[in-house]
């Protein structure tokens, strides 16, 4: 299926101005990134409290959720399939308060504290470490992966761009002064992969068009295997991003961040792949002249 015709976009002839845009956006996020410190991250990273309750009449996630919408970083996740316990996360010392209001919305008798635990920091700082080495280790082993499959200046490029779409993505959260969860990094890894997906589809048409023609003007070939998988990866995006963007309004509160997440870095993962991974290559070229392994 061909949802565009052929086309002749010059997209590497566009890089500069992709550079350009993606410099603003990720230097601005990771200022007020670094300006707002620990205040990016949720209870999973920092500490916090964590209270599980039981409400005595069948309701939903989302309707807790907005019970507690005056308090910023609370998650609230529904356990068993009753609809009437639940885990709230929320910083610490806070848990008095979000049991106040939810007794003064749902009545004093109708909800029962079953656990009221905090989070140390000492033990938020070995997950948020946990959290990190496992993104670094699955992005080398991307990387291990494509200098397999292609060769090392490809693997370079398509990693370079994983890089900048969870850069995007950390300075998107910035901005929205989004908090950063274990859900949060569950959906970075995702992203990561897609990204990875749809940078692999166009480097595959590239080498099969290099074959063809033994041409040695890059850019050339570049440019027209980007347009010949143009149609497969609009095709894809809008797949992915009907499902995500249903699960942004209606998934709850609990979901808002991860879905959030999914949705900038699925369409900034196409636009590296497009715009960021194979620029990178053909400039990397022309600073360092290169014949491809095919």
């Amino acid at each position: 299926m061909k949802l565009l015709k052929e086309t002749r976009f010059d997209f590497i002839g566009r890089r500069g101005w992709a550079y350009l845009f993606s410099c603003l956006i990720i230097a601005a996020g990771l200022t007020v990134f670094g300006i707002r410190g620990q205040k990016n991250f949720g209870p999973d990273f920092v500490g916090g409290d964590l209270l599980q309750i039981e409400i005595s009449r069948t309701i939903t996630a989302p309707e807790v959720s907005r019970s507690l919408q005056e308090f910023s970083g609370v998650t609230v996740q529904q356990l068993g399939t009753s609809g009437q316990e639940f885990l709230i996360r929320s910083a610490a010392e806070t848990s008095a308060q979000l049991l106040r209001k939810l007794q003064d919305v749902y009545g004093s008798d109708a909800v029962k504290v079953k656990a009221n635990t905090s989070i140390e920091p000492s033990m938020s700082a070995s997950l948020r470490k946990k959290a990190l080495h496992g993104l670094l280790w699955g992005i080398l082993g991307i990387l291990l992966y494509l200098t397999i499959r292609f060769e090392f200046r490809l693997a370079t490029a398509a990693t370079i761009a994983i890089f900048h779409d969870i850069c995007f993505c950390v300075a998107v959260m910035a901005l929205a002064r989004q908090q950063i969860d274990a859900t949060v990094v569950a959906a970075f890894l995702t992203v990561a992969g897609y990204s990875v997906n749809d940078t692999v589809i166009i480097f595959d048409r590239i080498r099969e068009n290099l074959r063809k023609t033994r041409s040695g003007d890059y850019a050339e070939v570049f440019n027209r295997s980007i347009n010949e998988t143009l149609s497969r990866t609009i095709i894809t995006v809008l797949s992915v991003l009907f499902v995500v963007v249903c699960l942004f309004f209606f998934g709850g509160r609990s979901l808002h961040s991860f879905s959030l997440v999914l949705l900038i870095g699925f369409i900034i993962g196409t636009y590296s792949s497009i715009f960021i991974a194979s620029s990178l290559v053909i400039d990397w070229n022309r600073i360092s002249p290169h014949r491809f392994r095919l």
